[in-house]
């Protein structure tokens, strides 16, 4: 089997790239390449949002270590190229069977012609209840840690729309934060795309569920994040948000299950 992988350039994504590709023939991935560097750059009054990076940056290195680089085959490209023709053009030659996309961004035509077998969008964050940018920190702000999670999606040519594969949701331990909670989201993710892999190659279906129409869908973008945000994070943290949820009778949205 053949896949294309749509991804960034952070520990993240080498880690969920490598980890498919270590499962097929042959793998493609493509990838953005953003400054890893910019936080330096960032002015001093933003120190807390500096340091809140940085720890994402520690955190992904010591749970996902041994994956500085890709392995397999890789088109660096930059940031926002990804709809570029010669893109197109080596995808199409490369005859993927499956391709997935994670942390790229917005995939558009011609790409969204091609006919794999599969074309799955993992998307960080309980679709359809949360959409946009920082999907699994939000629930933190919010009191809602019952949305954190991930939705394995039909990838379509909106926003975090597709039809529903499955929800993935993390198990949450005392001392968790939302790194760590990130993190243990990607993870198991990461073993549901490999599960999907393995039905595509029995030659089973993947589930299709249209996602449903809510009353309190929360949508965010980057610029809604901001010191003071940060600060009610940390506050809910030290407040024992975590330890309150496990704890709690948890209010379950309804979710989707690749199996059922």
């Amino acid at each position: 089997m053949k896949i294309v992988i749509f991804t960034g350039n952070s520990i993240r994504h080498k880690f969920v790239a490598n980890s498919l590709s270590k499962e097929v023939d042959s793998s493609l991935i493509i990838s953005e390449c953003i400054n890893s560097d910019w936080l330096s750059n960032q002015s001093n009054e933003n120190v807390s949002i500096i340091e809140h990076f940085k720890q994402r940056h520690i955190t992904e290195k010591e749970i996902f270590s041994g994956n500085n680089f890709f392995i397999g085959n890789v088109l660096p490209i930059l940031y926002k190229e990804v709809n570029l023709q010669f893109v197109f053009e080596t995808i199409q030659e490369f005859e993927p069977d499956v391709m997935f996309v994670f942390g790229s961004s917005i995939i558009k035509d011609p790409i969204l012609s091609l006919t794999p077998k599969a074309f799955v969008n993992l998307h960080l964050g309980i679709s359809p209840y949360y959409r946009g940018s920082g999907t699994n920190f939000w629930p933190f702000v919010n009191n809602e840690l019952e949305y954190v999670g991930s939705t394995l999606l039909h990838l379509d040519p909106g926003i975090d729309t597709g039809d529903i594969i499955t929800h993935v949701r993390p198990k949450f331990e005392i001392g968790d934060n939302v790194h760590t909670i990130g993190c243990k989201t990607i993870f198991e993710s990461t073993k549901k795309m490999i599960e999907i892999l393995r039905n595509i190659e029995d030659n089973k279906s993947l589930p299709r569920t249209k996602q449903w129409e809510i009353s309190n869908e929360r949508y965010y973008k980057k610029k809604d994040f901001n010191e003071k945000i940060l600060s009610q994070y940390n506050k809910n943290l030290t407040n024992g948000i975590i330890e309150k949820f496990i704890m709690s009778k948890k209010n379950e949205p309804k979710l989707c299950h690749l199996n059922k």
